[in-house]
């Protein structure tokens, strides 16, 4: 298996260590961003944003059943907004863990990260993303 975009997560090998997004703050105006990039969009800066980690949890901002697909892709499916406490406020899929049904989720809610396959079809089941699901979700990532 291997990551969808490897400069943007962090799986750990430890046991029991968490996955995490990678991205920057910058040093100059402490700006955090995801994903990370050269110039420091609030004060332009080049050169100053440094690699963190972040997203580990975080609280469902918004969300939607999205009921149609790209080609590769299932639907239903979840898609989120994630308020992240570093910062950000992140796009992602919900872990396919939660049941893609009206009343699941709840705006408010604090979700953690995983790290799970991109899609449950062939052609993307080898290929692994960050996704988000409830926190009170029984299975670890």
């Amino acid at each position: 298996m291997k990551l969808l975009n490897p400069a943007n997560v962090r799986v750990p090998s430890q046991p029991g260590a968490t996955p995490c997004l990678l991205g920057g703050r910058c040093r100059e105006c402490r700006q955090v961003v995801f994903p990370n990039m050269p110039v420091c969009p609030a004060c332009r800066r080049n050169g100053t944003m440094e690699e963190i980690e972040l997203g580990r949890t975080g609280k469902l901002y918004s969300h939607t059943i999205a009921h149609v697909a790209p080609q590769g892709f299932s639907a239903p499916s979840f898609q989120i907004f994630v308020d992240v406490p570093e910062g950000p406020r992140i796009f992602a899929l919900v872990g396919s863990q939660c049941p893609v049904e009206p009343g699941m989720l709840e705006d408010g809610m604090e979700m953690r990260l995983i790290i799970e396959p991109v899609a449950d079809t062939a052609g993307r089941n080898d290929v692994l993303t960050y996704k988000y699901v409830p926190a009170h979700s029984g299975e670890s990532a």
